[in-house]
């Protein structure tokens, strides 16, 4: 099961500094965090999670170590945090990790762009199974729509799925 780019931002050249960023982690092979999650208790899904969020984090490292990667990172009192955050002078890549449910995409896309809205980012949604009844088209709809707010605050999006 590989990480797949399913929504990019237009118009990205080959050496735009997001778009290396996402093309690192297309096809990336994500099968030991990800089969079989579905059929485990939540305590052990989010172990899985968490473990897929180090795995992801260190390849970021060590494909773009001009970044300074964390995870975890708190951007409000409100206990808003991100859970892959990279930045590189004024670049910021914002990655959240998410069951491909539209609403926990939409959620985060707008929470985390209006805690940023001063900055430039560039956001990336990671989705993977979460249950038979979760709707993976409407996942991949919010894509769209998260590739066109961002493009309008002049920032840029990603959206992949794990599959």
């Amino acid at each position: 099961m590989k990480l797949k780019i399913k929504e990019k931002s237009k118009g990205l050249s080959e050496d735009n500094w997001f778009n290396k960023i996402i093309l690192s982690l297309n096809n990336l092979n994500c099968s030991e965090y990800v089969i079989g999650l579905t059929n485990l208790p939540q305590s052990e899904q989010r172990i899985k999670v968490e473990n897929l969020q180090s795995y992801i984090t260190i390849t970021l490292e060590k494909e773009h170590s001009d970044f300074e990667w964390k995870t975890e990172h708190q951007i409000s009192d409100n206990r808003d945090s991100i859970d892959i955050y990279g930045k590189r002078n004024n670049d910021i890549v914002i990655i959240e990790l998410d069951k491909w449910r539209a609403d926990q995409v939409a959620k985060k896309i707008i929470s985390r762009t209006a805690l940023m809205i001063d900055q430039r980012i560039g956001f990336i949604s990671i989705c993977y199974s979460g249950t038979k009844k979760m709707n993976k088209p409407e996942c991949l709809k919010y894509f769209k729509y998260g590739s066109t707010i961002q493009s309008k605050l002049n920032n840029y999006y990603a959206g992949m799925i794990i599959e």
